[in-house]
């Protein structure tokens, strides 16, 4: 099976030598999002303006390859300090519905100054998640 590499391109992205998203099959697998803007800039020092930001940018990557939140299976998110757990799971409830995906938070440190969190996520091309009925 091949892997259909997206061409999308956040525009600030241009030379970092990595791919918004990878596709095998209906499975989508994306490349952490941040909450940098067109221009490549982090949108504020806040946690919660940046989360908000990564989500919608997680959102405008899966679209490119016939998915969208509802698609996803799969969430990781890396968090800069364990005080912005609450913030994490009060705007995951604004951006995704249930059933909820499967999901890790980890904290980390991150390569960009000024950055508080990224997230990353495995979907599946016009997918959407279901309780199991059984």
């Amino acid at each position: 099976m091949s892997a259909l590499v997206s061409d999308f391109q956040f525009p600030w992205a241009a030379g970092w030598y990595f791919s918004q998203a990878v596709r095998a099959g209906d499975v989508i697998v994306t490349a952490g999002q941040a909450g940098f803007d067109d221009d490549g800039r982090v949108v504020g020092d806040d946690f919660e303006s940046q989360l908000r930001q990564a989500f919608r940018n997680l959102d405008r990557v899966l679209r490119t390859q016939g998915s969208s939140l509802d698609g996803v299976m799969r969430l990781n998110t890396y968090l800069s300090h364990q005080s912005q757990d609450e913030g994490f799971k009060r705007i995951r409830g604004e951006f995704l519905t249930p059933p909820y995906p499967a999901s890790t938070a980890v904290i980390v440190g991150f390569v960009f100054p000024g950055m508080l969190c990224e997230i990353e996520a495995i979907a599946v091309r016009g997918g959407v998640r279901e309780r199991d009925a059984r």
